[in-house]
């Protein structure tokens, strides 16, 4: 049955508010400050379909080029993506990685309210069973042959939605990803295998009441996504599993944020931090001194 108008208002003005909650602000996506003027859109070809992505290539690299795919979350985009991104841009470039700010898709093809196809999330992207695989592997294609990439250390990082998305593209492309970095996402309970090599930084806060850490099925955006969402505790043990990981170890960390790490098949690992405050914004900041930018390029850094 298709929408009716009312429920396709309802969608986009559900989109359009959890792309505020992401970094809760009274600002929305469109007043989001400026990303850096380095920023390259490239275009590629995924199957059918002409898809884009925004480059910023550090402005030295020794050899190959280590990369991040960032996938935004529901109801944003590439451009607003980048745009709340600004000091993770310069984070990475500064360390000698190229960032690109993924696009998902969206019904009117606008700048923002687009969605990743998850398997049971979200909305547009899910419905037209879109193939993110393809558009990821012709990313890939299109970075090496601009930049000259690193192909053993490529980075998956995303929030909400583009989390999902992330934990589900790990097994899925041509290029096995070096490292997942899941932030405020979730995972289903048809989860597929992870490989070896892919190491997994999972964040996720307590407080998160638009993705809710519990699993909680009366969450927010339970409505728009076809499975219920396993709570942080079972999806870290549930990758544990599909990984074959070690029991975990604490490890130390700041007020109000807890990590524990694991050790697992291939060399991996498998890193779950949990944060008592900052619900779902973009980009985590918890009520600390903890930074989420830091623990990324620390994260990347040590998948060699």
């Amino acid at each position: 049955m298709g929408w009716s108008l009312t429920a396709e208002f309802l969608m986009r003005l559900f989109f359009a508010s959890l792309a505020c909650a992401f970094v809760q602000t009274t600002g929305c996506a469109s007043a989001a400050p400026a990303a850096p003027a380095r920023g390259e859109t490239l275009s590629v070809q995924a199957g059918r379909d002409t898809r884009e992505l925004i480059l910023y290539a550090p402005a030295k690299a020794d050899g190959p080029v280590p990369v991040v795919l960032v996938f935004h979350g529901g109801g944003g985009g590439a451009d607003w993506m980048a745009g709340k991104s600004r000091e993770l841009t310069r984070t990475m470039n500064s360390a000698g990685y190229a960032v690109a700010y993924m696009n998902g898709s969206s019904r009117r093809g606008g700048d923002n309210l687009r969605t990743w196809n998850a398997a049971h999330c979200c909305a547009y992207a899910q419905r037209k069973k879109i193939n993110e695989a393809d558009y990821a592997d012709a990313a890939i294609e299109a970075l090496d042959q601009r930049l000259g990439i690193d192909r053993s250390r490529v980075f998956l990082a995303g929030h909400s939605n583009g989390a999902m998305l992330s934990y589900r593209l790990a097994g899925a492309m041509k290029v096995t990803p070096r490292g997942i970095a899941p932030i405020s996402g979730a995972i289903f309970a048809d989860q597929p295998g992870v490989p070896d090599r892919t190491s997994i930084f999972m964040y996720h806060a307590a407080d998160d009441d638009v993705l809710s850490y519990s699993g909680n099925p009366d969450d927010k955006a339970e409505r728009w996504r076809t499975q219920p969402h396993l709570g942080f505790a079972k999806a870290e043990a549930k990758l544990a599993e599909l990984k074959s990981c070690g029991p975990g170890s604490a490890a130390s960390a700041p007020e109000g944020v807890g990590v524990t790490t694991r050790q697992c098949a291939g060399g991996s690992v498998l890193i779950a931090t949990t944060a008592s405050s900052g619900g779902h914004e973009w980009p985590a900041r918890p009520k600390t001194d903890y930074r989420i930018e830091e623990a990324l390029l620390a994260f990347f850094n040590s998948q060699k």
